[in-house]
């Protein structure tokens, strides 16, 4: 605590493990199938709100990694570090305010009959300041995250296979999203294996490196059995 940039690099690192793990835990636990049916909610009341919180957890998580990735490009790219943390910070806004929803429709499960509950929520999806407002915008947390992965890999800060692994990742749940939790949650699998890589990297690295009092070390290109 003494020391401010030991202070933010492990804060750092421990954020770039801990959002693939939350994400992970969030799909184990979420209820099946791609829709709030009412009946499912009630169902699974419990897991419901765990993997709500669970998300959301994910979600304030990826705020620090945002920071994180943006900080390492700061000496080598730090236009793309500026536009990549900007859109992604402000796609982590709008998707900490998503994974709220759950617990509203969990209520409606629960007081109002079926077709009622089913067509509240079907309406809330309509309004434009909701779709307009708040889930569309959540999507740039993706931008701006392969924004800044991309940037890594072109300076060398990281190589290519994290990227292209952590895009694997993202779109594991959106091409099984009729699969079982299980399955879906592999995707998160594949994003702790490219932040990971990060994360440890820089858990390791001095703190006069993390702060850029050593000239080129932050930025220095990977070693070719990288």
């Amino acid at each position: 605590m003494k020391n401010p940039d030991s202070f933010r690099r492990i804060v750092a690192g421990i954020a770039l493990l801990a959002w693939p793990l939350l994400e992970f835990l969030a799909f184990l636990t979420a209820p099946p199938g791609r829709s709030h049916a009412p009946a499912v909610f009630r169902e699974s009341a419990t897991t419901v709100q765990v993997s709500a919180l669970l998300y959301l957890w994910a979600a304030l998580a990826l705020i620090p990694v945002t920071f994180a990735l943006a900080h390492l490009l700061r000496r080598r790219a730090p236009r793309t570090s500026n536009v990549g943390a900007v859109l992604g910070l402000i796609g982590c806004g709008h998707a900490l305010t998503l994974f709220t929803t759950d617990f509203y429709d969990l209520a409606l499960a629960q007081m109002l009959p079926d077709a009622q509950a089913e067509a509240v929520t079907a309406r809330a999806g309509e309004l434009w300041g909701f779709l307009y407002g708040m889930l569309l915008p959540a999507f740039l947390a993706h931008v701006g995250l392969f924004t800044l992965l991309i940037a890594l890999a072109a300076v060398r800060v990281a190589p290519w296979w994290v990227p292209v692994t952590a895009f694997a990742g993202t779109l594991v749940p959106f091409l099984a999203v009729d699969q079982a939790p299980a399955v879906q949650a592999t995707g998160a699998l594949f994003h702790l294996a490219a932040y990971g890589w990060i994360a440890l990297r820089v858990l390791r690295m001095p703190d006069a490196e993390w702060s850029g009092e050593v000239s080129g070390q932050v930025t220095t290109p990977l070693p070719a059995r990288a």
